[in-house]
């Protein structure tokens, strides 16, 4: 029996046991980083493979459809995600510059959608229209695409990813069979990361809420590093202006890591010194402890709240910054001044 590489075992046992009859649409709903997309890919796949499977099993990855899929060609296949608008792209966009990605599913889609709906499947198989993240949909966009689910057809499967499900709407969501994602045993979190050849990584699980597929995708792109150096920095508290000048430059320098996951990082750092000022253990950088601790005593412990809550507010301007570096700035002033000198 092959089974698929995935990290939510159970939950594919559960859709592919033997007589289990899948709905017209499936919601699969949880935090972020715990595989949904990636078990929603390997359903669709074995739906559309076009050999008899067994019960738990994966698709066969050799059939002419599971070719097409691997090549990302498959006819009966569509992905609804955000993409770059033509507003967003601009007439004078300079050739070779990337467009700006959207972070709403447009009604263009959702259109373009029931268009494939109403036709029938190349292949005489299964059709599978894979959402993500449903919650990328407003409120317009969200009822086109409910005047598709109220019309159930053979064959036809939704899959819809979402890591806020309940933004969506009721009638949206009495549609779907929901399947809740939680967060995993550590020891099979750890496994999973040492299959995928990052152990190291799994002393950042708790950093990322328990999320290893979160853990495995700041890695690969290579945020891991840069935020390895934020907490570096912060566990010696240092002149901020300085600092602030480095944070910016690593900014710049690690695309991948935007300035709202900087203040991310700061406010997990307070959080965890907090717990220590009060003789808690900290819940967010667990590996630091020590140095954390040290720290903790010299903190004032009504400082670091003062300071959470503004930074709450600092980090709902995170993304366009009037100024990056005076913003910078302002961070790491903050960030240090529950410190006694």
């Amino acid at each position: 029996m092959f089974e698929p590489k995935i990290l939510n075992l159970e939950i594919w046992r559960r859709l592919t046991r033997p007589g289990a009859q899948l709905p017209h649409a499936l919601l699969f709903a949880g935090p972020p980083g715990l595989g949904k997309r990636e078990l929603a890919e390997a359903l669709a796949a074995r739906l559309l493979c076009e050999r008899p499977r067994e019960a738990f099993e994966a698709a066969c990855g050799e059939c002419d459809a599971c070719l097409m899929w691997a090549s990302g060609q498959h006819p009966d296949f569509r992905l609804l995600q955000p993409e770059a608008s033509e507003e967003e792209e601009g007439a004078g966009t300079p050739e070779g510059e990337k467009k700006k990605a959207s972070k709403q599913i447009r009604i263009q889609q959702v259109r373009e959608i029931e268009a494939f709906f109403f036709v029938g499947a190349h292949r005489s198989g299964a059709r599978v229209c894979l959402i993500d993240p449903a919650e990328a949909m407003n409120a317009v966009t969200a009822n086109a695409l409910l005047k598709i689910l109220e019309e159930p057809s053979p064959s036809f499967y939704f899959l819809i990813v979402s890591h806020q499900w309940r933004r969506l709407l009721p009638t949206i969501l009495s549609r779907c069979r929901r399947i809740m994602f939680s967060r995993p045993q550590a020891e099979a979190a750890r496994n999973w990361l040492a299959e995928q050849k990052l152990a190291k990584g799994a002393r950042w699980l708790p950093f990322f809420g328990d999320a290893p597929l979160a853990v495995a995708e700041a890695e690969r792109a290579g945020r891991l590093k840069a935020l390895e150096a934020v907490i570096q920095d912060l566990m010696k508290p240092q002149e901020p202006l300085a600092l602030a000048g480095r944070w910016e430059n690593l900014v710049k320098a690690e695309s991948t890591l935007g300035m709202e996951e900087l203040v991310i990082a700061v406010q997990k750092w307070l959080f965890d010194l907090a717990l220590c000022a009060i003789g808690a253990s900290p819940r967010y950088l667990p590996a630091q402890a020590d140095a954390l601790q040290s720290l903790a005593k010299r903190a004032s412990l009504p400082a670091l709240i003062q300071v959470q809550r503004q930074l709450n507010t600092l980090r709902g301007l995170a993304n366009h910054p009037l100024n990056p570096r005076l913003f910078l700035e302002d961070l790491c002033v903050r960030a240090f001044s529950p410190l006694a000198p």
